[in-house]
């Protein structure tokens, strides 16, 4: 049992008893109930405090840089994920992850191997999950997502433990993703051909989800274009002649076309009306896909019919873009099934990039990059902390060189099998370069920053862990302001580089500022935003005479915000602690 330190130990001991009944007796309610096992990366976390370290030999500059590198870091993910508290909290647009199932035998826990005989099987997996999913909470912006991978072993706990964290109503949905065609051919009565990606609101009232683009298969069959932009089919069911039958009528709406005023109606209004119906690209008939109500609403605004020159078909196409020039979108729906999703087509890409046998069950680029369609804007923030063969920041650079967006990618991996440096950053240095094991490809935009976890010892004394956690504070000032290089680094001063900003750290004690500053001055490009941390004493912020040595810039205290969160989350000692291992 853990000491409680008391002068008298029985009383106190008794006491701490006592209030962890009560905290028991008072938390009874409907949901999720385990054993919360101690994880050792977690209780390492009394001890000790983590920090970044620049691994800058494993940097991978790219063949198209950007000003605002992507970051990958090397360590455990709770780790890392306590550090980002203090760089990153209420910053992050999306996270995906794509933990380890929990099927047995996948699953690692305070370094043993969790097979499904394991009687504290899925204890030890909540317990892990958990954690983590609480600091992801905290790391999203009031308008973030969160998105997990999953398969059925742990699908309805993880629903339920969801629940607990983000609140039952900012439990967004449940996609259902075919990713095996064929089925699992190990499964021993159905063969499983689907796994689920649950996806999360940091604030539900805030999210804004995306819509995919209308086909553009179809978009470039037809060549019709004006003003307005392309022209391209309407997506309609298909179904034959023999499907118009009077005892359905439902299914076949007449529409009518005036060719002078170019007006749809439902019904005939003048004999000079024509008689259309929607049609395939190769000359069938198809089903209008809208009811009468809808096509009503959206008729004048989203469709029109054009004659095709090669013939006198009539074809009803539907704008790609609005008048007001914003492109046109279908709803995703809960079921997700297309071919590029097949699991075996991951495994492929990735021999092409590296040769040879690299890693198993990888996720499918085309996969990844169609959740982050939905869910990323042009300037997202991602995190994906079990990043496993980097197949989210692949995802990232490539919707960035279609879309000329700038998202911004934070990948935690561990090193594993040396999956980090072995698969991770060779994947992304191929990415990144163009540079495949299977010849020269196309090089996605981006650079690549590489961090690893290290740790400082606690003290009770405050002023010597801000001291030692200073030393640590210009790694972590980059991190957080994703600057894409050092510039000049001393002891007193380091100044780095980002997309149009300059950022100036004074990690040390007693220094001149005046002098720093003007050092700091001849590393500022026009138009840079000029920003500065300097370190303080005071959990106050710096003081007003020190700031006023820097005008012109945005001045942050250092190391007194980080110090704060990291101090904030260290997990304390719990009663039953020694009784909690797995076996």
């Amino acid at each position: 049992m853990t000491k409680i330190e008391s002068n008298d130990g029985g009383l106190a001991e008794l006491e701490a008893i006592r209030r962890r009944l009560a905290e028991l007796e008072s938390s009874q309610r409907l949901g999720l109930v385990w054993r919360d096992i101690p994880e050792g990366v977690e209780t390492k976390l009394r001890d000790e405090v983590p920090v970044f370290v620049h691994e800058k030999e494993l940097d991978v500059p790219g063949a198209n840089p950007s000003d605002s590198p992507h970051i990958l870091i090397e360590g455990d993910n709770l780790h890392a994920l306590h550090v980002l508290q203090a760089t990153h909290k209420d910053k992050v647009d999306v996270i995906y992850i794509d933990p380890p199932y929990n099927r047995g035998g996948d699953f690692r826990y305070n370094d043993k191997l969790i097979d499904k005989e394991n009687q504290w099987r899925h204890s030890a997996w909540l317990s892990f999950m958990e954690k983590r999913l609480r600091l992801a909470h905290d790391l999203l912006a009031p308008s973030g997502v969160l998105i997990v991978s999953i398969d059925s072993v742990e699908l309805s706990r993880l629903q339920m433990l969801c629940a607990q964290i983000f609140g039952e109503n900012n439990i967004v949905a449940t996609l259902a993703v075919v990713n095996n065609l064929k089925g699992r051919s190990d499964d021993k009565h159905i063969a499983t051909a689907h796994e689920y990606a649950i996806i999360c609101a940091r604030d539900e009232s805030q999210l804004e989800l995306r819509g995919f683009g209308l086909d553009e298969e179809q978009a470039r069959e037809y060549k019709f274009s004006d003003e307005k932009g392309p022209w391209k089919p309407v997506g309609l069911q298909k179904t034959g002649k023999s499907s118009l039958r009077e005892d359905r009528p439902n299914l076949f709406y007449p529409i009518y076309w005036n060719e002078k005023t170019g007006r749809l109606s439902l019904k005939r209004n003048d004999k000079s009306d024509i008689k259309i119906l929607p049609i395939f690209s190769d000359g069938r008939e198809g089903n209008w896909r809208w009811g009468k109500e809808t096509f009503e609403q959206k008729a004048d605004s989203e469709l029109v019919v054009k004659r095709q020159t090669r013939g006198p078909v009539i074809s009803v196409k539907m704008r790609l873009h609005g008048d007001d020039g914003e492109e046109r979108t279908l709803k995703p729906k809960s079921v997700w099934i297309d071919p590029r999703y097949d699991s075996g087509s991951a495994t492929r890409l990735l021999k092409e990039m590296l040769g040879g046998k690299v890693f198993d069950n990888p996720k499918p680029l085309e996969y990844i990059k169609d959740l982050l369609k939905i869910s990323t804007g042009p300037g997202s923030t991602v995190l994906d902390f079990f990043a496993g063969t980097g197949t989210t920041l692949h995802a990232v650079s490539q919707l960035n060189a279609e879309d000329g967006g700038a998202r911004h990618c934070i990948l935690v991996t561990n090193n594993e099998n040396e999956i980090c440096r072995d698969v991770t950053i060779p994947r992304l240095k191929a990415t990144l370069t163009g540079k495949w094991a299977q010849g020269k490809r196309t090089a996605m935009p981006g650079s690549l920053v590489v961090y690893r976890t290290d740790f400082v010892k606690r003290s009770k004394s405050p002023d010597r862990m801000r001291t030692e956690i200073a030393r640590h504070t210009v790694d972590l000032v980059a991190v957080k302001e994703s600057t894409a290089r050092t510039v000049s680094r001393t002891a007193a001063l380091a100044v780095l580089k980002g997309a149009a900003k300059t950022v100036a750290v004074v990690p040390g004690l007693d220094p001149d500022h005046a002098e720093l500053r003007k050092v700091a001055e001849k590393k500022v490009e026009d138009g840079d935003k000029k920003i500065v941390y300097l370190f303080t004493w005071s959990d106050h912020g710096v003081e007003e005479e020190v700031a006023a040595l820097w005008p012109g810039w945005e001045v942050n205290p250092l190391p007194a915000e980080m110090l704060a969160a990291l101090r904030r989350l260290a997990p304390p000692a719990r009663l039953f602690d020694d009784l909690g291992g797995v076996s």
